[in-house]
């Protein structure tokens, strides 16, 4: 009788699920659309609350806030929008962040609880994953389509694609089990390079933010008197912090651009950047405020271009710390080209914060990739070469202390 009560323990293999009968792509297919559904519907709420928080419901009516919070989710896909007056490509980095979130939380949901038999599952998967997140993304821009506004409904599900693949494919193999052994196989200077590289355009990021926090600090109390302009109630200004949240990621990246060198456009034939600042009119944003004023700039901010180097220094020491090397070609090469590929995916990065946000003047803003890429590839590789030999210099004087 106690052997009948007693449950008896299923032991799960590392990386085994503990419901094999269901298949992987299936699980995958699932949390695509439940990710892409979930954060559609919240999007949808805000813009019900918006409507609701600005004029109390007396214009338009619930569909047209629910169209909007559609369009928001839509463009921070990549999906540009056709309005009367002007089209928007740009991009709301940190909404994109936040379904990239729920997303690889999901992917990897499901790939802990689904059957995943080799890496061709895993791939499939991804796929299903994706396929079925971006077909929610071209079905939303069909429903959410009016002849005032319409969104490009290959970019929709291209860029939702990309999104669910970039961000779900790896919630999939962690969730899987199957990280340790797929990356056992890859070479280990890829994976040395490869982290590197991901190091800088980390480091860059924060420097970013750190310049953009630090210059709205200085000066908050423009910042201030916009919101004060703009005459909006708690609610307004709940829903208008949220806005400027939604954009704090491509503001870093532009930072990080003017830390570049080449500086960013913030409207037709102006340019912010450490040797020269011209500006023209702006509209009224609180995070605009953080932009320096017209004219020469300190001689202290052309010093701040040697930022992007000494993030490539840096991501070199850290990527050397957990992945010695002892010869000074090995280190030097490795830093090398750790530096180099971080500053084109920095400069990639840094062009998805701009794109045209309204009509007229507002329809360039953001830095330009052909300027962005040479300085960021050239800073960072230099400072990844000088961070690799500085590094083995120091592995090789412990190594013969130590001996």
């Amino acid at each position: 009788m106690t052997d009948l009560l007693t449950r008896t323990r299923r032991t799960v293999p590392a990386g085994a699920s503990d419901t094999p009968g269901r298949p992987l792509a299936v699980g995958a297919a699932a949390a695509g659309v439940t990710a892409a559904v979930g954060m559609l519907l919240g999007c949808m709420a805000l813009g019900l609350a918006a409507w609701f928080a600005s004029d109390a419901g007396s214009h338009g009516d619930t569909r047209d806030a629910l169209r909007v919070g559609a369009d928001a989710w839509l463009l921070a896909h990549g999906a540009s929008l056709q309005l009367e007056a002007a089209t928007i490509t740009a991009v709301p980095l940190g909404l994109s962040l936040l379904c990239g979130y729920v997303t690889f939380r999901l992917g990897r949901w499901a790939g802990a609880t689904c059957a995943a038999e080799d890496d061709r599952a895993l791939l499939l998967s991804a796929a299903a994953l994706a396929g079925s997140y971006g077909a929610v993304a071209t079905l939303t821009g069909v429903l959410a389509s009016l002849a005032q506004a319409q969104p490009d409904l290959g970019r929709a599900f291209v860029g939702a694609f990309v999104v669910a693949a970039v961000t779900g494919g790896p919630g999939l193999v962690l969730g899987s089990g199957r990280w340790d052994a797929i990356r056992a196989r890859a070479p280990q200077g890829v994976v040395s390079v490869l982290s590197g590289a991901a190091s800088v355009v980390l480091l860059m990021l924060v420097a970013g933010t750190l310049l953009v926090t630090v210059a709205l600090a200085l000066d908050f109390g423009a910042a201030a008197n916009v919101l004060s302009r703009l005459h909006t109630g708690v609610p307004g200004g709940l829903l208008s912090t949220l806005v400027v949240a939604g954009v704090a990621p491509n503001a870093a990246l532009l930072g990080g651009a003017y830390l570049l060198g080449p500086g960013f456009a913030v409207g037709t034939g102006a340019l912010v950047s450490p040797t020269a600042v011209a500006l023209g009119p702006l509209p009224a944003f609180p995070l605009l405020a953080a932009l320096p004023d017209n004219g020469a700039t300190p001689a202290w901010a052309a010093a701040l271009v040697a930022v992007p180097a000494a993030a490539g220094a840096v991501s070199a020491v850290l990527m050397l710390r957990r992945s010695p090397v002892t010869t000074y070609d090995g280190g030097a090469l490795r830093g090398l080209c750790a530096g180099v590929l971080g500053g084109v995916l920095l400069a990639l990065v840094i062009a998805c914060a701009g794109g045209s946000v309204g009509p007229g003047r507002m329809a360039d803003v953001g830095a330009s990739l052909g300027e962005t890429l040479p300085a960021a590839a050239v800073a960072t590789g230099l400072g990844g070469l000088v961070g690799g030999v500085a590094m083995t210099w120091w592995l090789r004087r412990r190594r013969t202390e130590s001996g």
